[in-house]
């Protein structure tokens, strides 16, 4: 069974995430901090890191703990996951050693889950 970290502060999504990914095989671990995701990525040996690309109320952003994860999970994707649709944060993320951006509006559960698939196929 393939191991996703997936970080998302926002509760509704994050339930909504993890149960369709549940539901499709994978064992997910929530997170709703910066922190707390460094930490996991330690002993939570994820094949994939779902990132948020904003985490309201914290001082680092997804984007800013790609560095770490990559070290923390070197075999493991990352695929950035934002309310933004700019070029610039897209390009940002991929700099930063993501392997993927997706546009939260434009990816309801159900093609996340479909993306995941093919990432792992």
């Amino acid at each position: 069974m393939k191991k996703i970290i997936l970080l998302e502060d926002e509760e509704i999504l994050g339930k909504i995430y993890k149960k369709n990914l549940e539901a499709a095989n994978y064992e997910v671990e929530w997170l709703k901090t910066t922190k707390k995701t460094e930490k996991a990525a330690k002993h939570f040996k994820a094949d994939l890191v779902l990132l948020d690309q904003g985490i309201r109320g914290e001082d680092k952003s997804g984007l800013d703990i790609i560095p770490t994860l990559k070290k923390l999970l070197p075999e493991a994707k990352i695929i950035m996951i934002s309310n933004f649709s700019h070029f610039q944060m897209e390009n940002e993320a991929l700099k930063a050693g993501s392997n993927g951006y997706l546009v939260k509006i434009n990816t309801p559960p159900n093609v996340l889950v479909k993306y995941v698939d093919k990432l792992f196929s």
